[in-house]
């Protein structure tokens, strides 16, 4: 009994020790679709892969059949094979062709990126070819995206919000987000001041459609201080480029008069 709870602890071991490699020589930069499938960017998104590993690196990426409501068959990816040199990035592309007559609706789909061993010369000596020596573990990245107009500017809900100064400097914003569309949106929010001065940016949320009050925390780092803080502008970056979704004005409580 102890000797197999003390492999089952190595096994495991082993496994944690395994996944840290992987993950640490694999990196998938960026890895939320949430794009329009439909649209006139035809769903275009770029994934960066980095390579921190010190040989190059070669994956096959094939699209999957989703969990619930796939879109699989619409997606396409390229390159379908990828080399990365080593300590370095590739890029892969995907971009959506949705027939007509497809449902307004949320579709998912997932990427698997297969390694491929790479021959190399072994010795020179011996004047032999061999596979560079790999565990063939392939990462499955679980994706979705959207059929259909959606206007997030009215889909999302930013409420409670609080402003407060944050102990390590900066600002943080706290509130409550809300998305009332079927689709799921991931997007970022920048802090401004008066004049419209740019002050910071930061990551918002991954936020799957139909979600209610999930409560969130903006750190601005560069605001100066709470009175500074004027608006935050929501924003979303499809195929590359910004896209404003919603502007959000900063009233501060004691700059609101009181009726007689």
């Amino acid at each position: 009994m102890i000797k197999s709870l003390k492999s089952k602890k190595l096994i495991l071991a082993g496994i944690f020790l395994l996944s840290s490699v992987l993950s640490y020589s694999f990196r998938l930069e960026d890895i939320v679709y949430n794009e329009r499938m439909d649209g006139e960017a035809e769903g275009y998104k770029e994934f960066e892969i980095t390579n921190n590993a010190l040989e190059k690196a070669r994956y096959r990426v094939t699209v999957l059949d989703g969990t619930k409501n796939s879109g699989a068959s619409f997606m396409e990816v390229s390159p379908k094979v990828v080399v990365i040199e080593a300590k370095s990035s590739g890029v892969i592309k995907a971009f959506a062709k949705v027939p007509e007559g497809v449902e307004n609706g949320e579709y998912d789909f997932k990427l698997e990126f297969t390694p491929i061993n790479i021959p190399t010369l072994a010795k020179a000596k011996e004047k032999r070819i061999g596979g560079t020596s790999k565990i063939d573990i392939s990462p499955v990245i679980p994706m979705k995206g959207y059929v259909g107009e959606v206007d997030f500017a009215k889909a999302l809900r930013f409420e409670d919000i609080k402003v407060e100064a944050d102990p390590k400097g900066g600002v943080v914003v706290t509130g409550l987000l809300s998305n009332d569309s079927y689709a799921g949106i991931d997007f970022g929010a920048e802090a401004y001041g008066r004049n419209d001065y740019f002050y910071d940016s930061t990551y918002v949320a991954d936020l799957p459609g139909h979600s209610k009050n999930k409560k969130i925390k903006l750190y601005f780092s560069g605001v100066q201080s709470v009175k500074s803080l004027k608006k935050i502008i929501f924003y979303r970056t499809p195929s590359r480029t910004r896209k404003i979704i919603k502007t959000i004005d900063i009233v501060k409580k004691d700059s609101v008069k009181k009726k007689d």
